[in-house]
């Protein structure tokens, strides 16, 4: 199973997350994109394939993290100072919508966006 470390999620990905969260949606996240690639990240995988899974693995972390936490903001106005939440992940507006950066992975982190 493809997993990453707390290093990496803080150090490469830029996560926000305390370790314990982390490595309970770590089990999460491996499980989910074991079951997504049918196995495929539990052999051997070039460097450039590895970062990529692991930067997925990151954000799929986050996005359990965020959806149990009951989801990010999906409307809000700022003269009423009005903010209305989604209940969990959805295609709503999210902090993430904040990125201006073209991404190249998961758009559920803007920390994992690159420039591309």
């Amino acid at each position: 199973m493809l997993t990453a470390d707390y290093k990496f999620y803080t150090e490469t990905y830029h996560g926000k997350m305390e370790q314990a969260e982390f490595d309970r949606m770590a089990v999460l996240s491996s499980a989910y994109l074991d079951e997504l690639t049918m196995g495929r990240t539990s052999g051997t995988l070039t460097a450039d394939v590895e970062e990529r899974a692991k930067l997925a693995f990151c954000a799929v972390a986050d996005a359990y993290l965020l959806n149990e936490q009951g989801g990010g903001i999906a409307s809000e106005t700022n003269d009423g100072v009005s903010v209305t939440y989604v209940a969990g992940i959805s295609n709503s507006k999210t902090e993430a919508a904040g990125c201006t950066k073209q991404r190249r992975c998961s758009s559920v982190r803007p920390a994992c966006c690159t420039e591309g």
